[in-house]
């Protein structure tokens, strides 16, 4: 049964965010009693299962936010300041690390109105976090570390055919299947988000900023939900654990940052605000910093191998949908192979030559069963979601069509106006009325004021006497 995406209907605030933590559930957040996985929010605990290099690593990435961000704060940077400093300070890790693509990229989602009418639309995060695909050459090539006297474990960074982009491509075509991997559809580059960020210069956007988190939560975690349910019967999930998917999320207004988690409990999309703080203080920054590396650990341990694993019937049932047309082929070729059809110069045709005067006794011998895949011309009809996107766009640019046939016909009919009046004025020979002619009144000039000119006074001339004596 083909799945649409379409986003949770609404959020609901858990009673579990900070101020109301204490009250109702004992300094304890829902996420630790309903989701897989929670960060450890006692800071000082987590320092300490750290080695020595680790903390002092902490310490260097935390005084450097602290700096940026006291540095954006005093000259008033920009948004974009904001956003290349958490990039770099916050979540350069996780930019670093081969195994997750992070991106500015849209996300598309179904909007259904009050009359039922069904349209696609779009948002765009200020950045996205999410698996990345793998081609053929990456399967084969495997992960190589650079470093040379390395001892570190690689498993988790080896690529995995389970992500293999033309795989997903296939499966996501498939009107059998439709499962929707990337934000954008029909897209394989960025997968099964499992965070998302949003930045704002200032406080006052935080309303704005924490609603299209709350947004994207909605959509992503709708995602994740199709993923898990099991492709035969979509009403059911794969497994007991299978519901136990999540999601985090960052906001930073200026220097005030806040850290959401969201989850499914009871087919409703959960949030809860988990920390909160201003990283122009260094305490505040460690604890930023600490708690991204934590999410970065839930997203190789726990996120994809959540996402691989469920791939997997999906594949499974993908595969069963292109058997009817495999086994169409194997029976072409095996009815062509007992065809007696004769050798040499007497088995060409001569009557087209754009065909090369030849005809292939087996017209699928160089298909490979294993890497077939289907394309749009072998389906009987396009996938749900592809239907859905196309119909919108078609209503999108015809609405933009309009649009601009409307301008153009304005445009055009004030230019009529326009060379309608000069043409009126050209034609008139009504003698205009005439004026009485304005007589300038001039003003008596005041007489100039009688007292000391302006000026320095001159030099009075002195004349020295001379003695008579002399």
């Amino acid at each position: 049964m083909p799945l649409v995406p379409e986003p949770f209907s609404s959020v609901t605030i858990s009673m579990g965010s900070l101020s109301m933590r204490k009250l109702f559930l004992g300094n304890k957040g829902m996420p630790n009693l309903w989701a897989e996985f929670c960060p450890n929010l006692n800071i000082p605990q987590y320092r300490e299962s750290l080695n020595k290099e680790k903390q002092e690593e902490l310490d260097k990435r935390a005084s450097k936010l602290k700096k940026r961000a006291i540095s954006n704060h005093y000259f008033s940077s920009s948004e974009s300041s904001w956003e290349v400093s958490a990039w770099n300070d916050v979540f350069g890790l996780l930019y670093d690390d081969e195994r997750f693509r992070i991106d500015k990229r849209p996300y598309e989602f179904l909007d259904v109105d009050k009359a039922g009418n069904k349209t696609v639309k779009k948002r765009i995060p200020d950045a996205t976090f999410g698996l990345r695909s793998y081609d053929d050459f990456l399967l084969k090539r495997g992960y190589i570390c650079d470093a040379p006297d390395c001892k570190e474990d690689h498993t988790t960074m080896q690529p995995d055919k389970r992500l293999r982009d033309d795989d997903l491509q296939s499966m996501m075509h498939d009107p059998q299947c439709g499962l929707i991997v990337d934000g954008v559809w029909g897209k394989t580059e960025l997968l099964f988000p499992f965070a998302v960020y949003e930045a704002k210069k200032r406080a006052i956007n935080y309303t704005q900023a924490e609603d299209q988190i709350h947004h994207a939560c909605r959509t992503y975690l709708a995602m994740l939900d199709d993923l898990a349910r099991n492709p035969n019967n979509v009403t059911e999930y794969q497994t007991e654990e299978s519901s136990k998917y999540q999601l985090f999320a960052f906001t930073s207004c200026g220097s005030h940052w806040q850290v959401f988690v969201a989850w499914n409990m009871r087919n409703d999309c959960m949030v809860e605000t988990i920390w909160e703080g201003d990283v122009k203080e260094w305490g505040r920054a460690f604890d930023l910093i600490c708690i991204v590396d934590q999410i970065q650990d839930f997203a190789v341990h726990h996120h994809r191998p959540f996402v691989m694993k469920h791939l997997e019937a999906w594949h499974a049932r993908h595969q069963k949908t292109k058997e009817p047309v495999k086994e169409a082929i194997r029976t072409a070729n095996a009815t062509t192979a007992d065809m007696d059809i004769p050798d040499g110069d007497s088995a060409k045709v001569d009557s087209n030559p754009l065909d090369g005067g030849n005809t292939l006794p087996r017209f699928y011998a160089g298909v490979d069963m294993k890497d077939f895949v289907l394309n749009d011309e072998q389906l009987a009809e396009p996938a749900e979601w592809y239907r859905l996107k196309s119909t919108s766009e078609i209503i999108r640019r015809d609405m933009s069509n309009e649009t601009r046939r409307r301008n153009r016909s304005l445009r055009e009919a004030a230019r009529a106006s326009e060379a309608a009046k000069e043409a009126a004025n050209k034609t008139d020979t009504t003698p205009t009325q005439s004026r009485r002619p304005k007589y300038k009144v001039t003003k008596a000039r005041k007489p100039p004021k009688q007292g000391r000119p302006r000026g320095r006074p001159p030099k009075a001339n002195v004349t020295r006497e001379t003695d008579p004596s002399t």
